[in-house]
């Protein structure tokens, strides 16, 4: 029985692989001792409902239970102007179908949470906002987000990488983009360029 979890996880590594597990009942048991009524309020006021489940826009980290966290975390009202910026770039991304079925994996962390998360110590994460995507293979044009971030990234302040799990990260923090030595000389864009 090891052997055929231990196979299924890299097929799933081999074909990038990326799709969450499903956690809508822990999402539903939270939401009952955290209201996101006021957050879903604003979103749709802004018009950016509904690009991403509320679910996985709240995700934290991936080491969540490893660091004694909260799977699900509603960011501080302060950071909500910057997430609206990033689901209209996430809406963007899908209309021009560079974009298809994907899920926020990680969204807001606390500082406490992105430290033990390892997570850069300046990450958009914690300063502004930022989510790191997952898609099954087939659901994100490589190519075409390469390509949008060159000719227009920078008009969106689009900061963005694919990470070795396949996630891609994106925010509004500032045009880069990056790898896994965490400059541009690494960025999975490079191969367009």
């Amino acid at each position: 029985m090891h052997r055929i979890a231990a196979l299924a996880s890299l097929l799933c590594l081999a074909a990038a692989c990326a799709a969450e597990p499903d956690d809508q009942k822990e999402f539903d048991a939270w939401m009952r001792e955290h209201p996101v009524g006021e957050l879903e309020a604003y979103l749709h006021e802004n018009h950016v409902s509904g690009i991403l489940p509320t679910r996985s826009l709240l995700r934290t980290a991936t080491d969540w239970k490893k660091c004694g966290a909260q799977q699900f975390e509603v960011p501080p009202k302060d950071r909500w102007p910057v997430m609206r910026q990033v689901l209209d770039l996430v809406a963007e991304l899908k209309k021009r179908g560079i974009l298809k079925d994907v899920e926020g994996a990680s969204g807001y962390r606390n500082p406490e949470l992105n430290k033990c998360a390892n997570g850069a110590p300046r990450s958009a994460h914690t300063k502004s906002f930022a989510i790191d995507i997952t898609a099954d293979p087939g659901q994100v044009d490589v190519e075409k987000l390469c390509n949008f971030w060159r000719n227009e990234g920078k008009a969106w302040q689009m900061g963005m990488s694919r990470y070795p799990s396949g996630r891609i990260h994106l925010d509004v923090s500032g045009w880069r983009t990056w790898g896994a030595d965490h400059t541009s000389k690494t960025s999975f864009c490079l191969k367009y360029f």
